[in-house]
């Protein structure tokens, strides 16, 4: 399947629904034979794909689908199920299942070759961990730290007396700060900047122009951290941005100056942060999401796309809108809206009855 080494089927990158099925740890409903060479969606899945069912509503989309087999979640009723043609693989759970199969089949990264490229520039009094790759045209300054078995790949910046934790990756024309720490295996995709002066001005007493504050803090990675593509998050006015182990940031998401985000955090695309907001652990932020500044986000609480969160939120809850507020209300008045034309069509004829009475 996919870039798999070859399984005890005869045909090279193919497995078999029962050797899938015993590496899940599966029940299979359906022939043990099937050979299966990629995995898709439910709707682009062809007879030698497998896919995966998660609820109720796709699993209504397997009659129509030609896929060869599908990792479904226990206790889901799949209808239209040919058991002598198709197979079923029923798991626990279906999406972290479909997650241990792409991590089979994925192809294993390249990864550079350790040591330092002929044209990197590596200040003297840097240093460079064990079995560390530094790649082509990389500029570390002085004082840094790199750890072990780091890989810094072309044109990234690593600023002076930044640390980098062990087993990091850091992506290409990435930059790291001045006095910047990473935790151990932490991953910073292209273009990624942490470090950069926090926005920060106030008018200037004589009435001419911005004064521009100084951002004299750093920012910190718990371990584990995963930052996008074009993602960046700004050094303190004092002491330091941080963001919690392991939470994971999408691509060109703004985190402000002397934000605190906990562990095992989750926040999609666009999103922006603005100064000083605490955000607590296990807390979720949807795309273009927009928190104004000095707010709190409770523990476990989860925040719609494109909301702007104007007031803290309390843990635990689901906020959504503009100006954000508790989801079930905002979900009631989008349905008011909605009704408006049909009822103002009805207060017309209610109106036009009673002046012609």
């Amino acid at each position: 399947m996919g870039s798999t080494t070859q399984s005890e089927s005869d045909t090279p990158g193919t497995v078999t629904t029962g050797e899938l099925a015993a590496l899940l740890g599966a029940e299979l409903l359906g022939p043990d034979h099937l050979e299966l060479k990629g995995v898709e969606s439910l709707e682009a899945a062809g007879p030698q794909d497998l896919t995966f069912i998660s609820s109720p509503a796709f699993a209504k989309g397997w009659g129509g689908s030609a896929a060869g087999a599908a990792i479904v979640t226990r206790g889901i009723k799949v209808p239209d199920h040919d058991v002598a043609a198709r197979a079923l693989l029923l798991v626990d759970d279906a999406e972290h299942a479909i997650i241990d199969v792409l991590e089979h089949v994925a192809p294993a990264a390249p990864v550079p070759p350790v040591g330092i490229d002929a044209t990197a520039s590596i200040d003297a009094s840097a240093t460079i961990g064990a079995e560390a790759c530094i790649g082509p045209h990389v500029s570390v300054g002085p004082r840094a730290v790199i750890g072990a078995h780091a890989i810094i790949e072309s044109g990234a910046r690593i600023g002076h007396d930044a640390c980098i934790g062990d087993s990091c990756w850091i992506g290409v024309n990435a930059v790291v700060g001045a006095r910047c720490v990473l935790g151990d295996r932490c991953r910073l995709h292209a273009m990624v900047c942490l470090g950069a002066d926090g926005f920060g001005y106030r008018p200037a007493p004589d009435g001419q122009g911005l004064r521009k504050v100084p951002h004299v803090g750093t920012v910190t990675l718990g371990a584990d951290v995963e930052l996008g593509a074009g993602t960046c998050v700004d050094r303190g006015k004092f002491g330091s941005t941080s963001v919690g182990a392991g939470t994971k940031i999408d691509n060109l998401v703004q985190i402000a100056h002397n934000v605190q985000i906990g562990e095992h955090c989750v926040i999609a695309a666009q999103a922006g942060l603005a100064g000083s907001v605490v955000v607590g652990d296990w807390v979720q932020i949807g795309a273009q999401a927009g928190i104004a500044d000095h707010l709190e986000i409770g523990d476990g609480a989860r925040v719609g796309a494109k909301s702007g969160v104007m007031r803290n939120v309390p843990s635990g809850s689901t906020v959504m809108g503009i100006p954000a507020d508790d989801g079930r209300i905002v979900l009631r008045q989008v349905s008011c809206i909605r009704k408006l034309p049909e009822f103002m069509a009805a207060e017309r004829s209610r109106s036009g009855r009673e002046d012609g009475a």
